[in-house]
């Protein structure tokens, strides 16, 4: 079982990989740093050689343009081809995905049923 911050939900966990242009040492410590500061964010990989970041968070109430965001705060972006557009596209679609089931409430067999009273 792998453990997760402080925080984080595990059923609302996702994982996305972005390509980037315009990543560099001066700037790449930096948006590291930002990342995985904040506090819905379990984990980030960033590697500069291959201009690509993996980030693990929690999807119920954020989504990947916030991260996007702070690529572009940055310096750097989201590679503009089609297949990373994309893949951006499906990731924007599992992030609404997520935040709807965080925000369903079950309707049947998985909650306790009102006015049910013990005599």
């Amino acid at each position: 079982m792998t453990e997760h911050r402080l925080g984080i939900n595990p059923g609302f966990l996702t994982k996305h990989q972005l390509g980037l242009v315009g990543l560099e040492q001066s700037n790449s410590k930096k948006l590291l740093t930002e990342i995985d500061a904040l506090s819905w964010v379990d984990r980030v990989w960033l590697t500069a050689e291959k201009q690509t970041i993996k980030i693990s968070y929690e999807a119920s109430h954020h989504s990947i343009d916030e991260l996007i965001a702070i690529v572009e705060k940055h310096g750097a972006s989201i590679k503009d081809s089609w297949w990373s557009q994309t893949k951006l596209g499906w990731q924007r679609q599992t992030d609404e995905n997520i935040k709807n089931n965080a925000k369903h409430e079950p309707h049947c067999c998985n909650k306790v049923p009102s006015g049910n009273k013990h005599r």
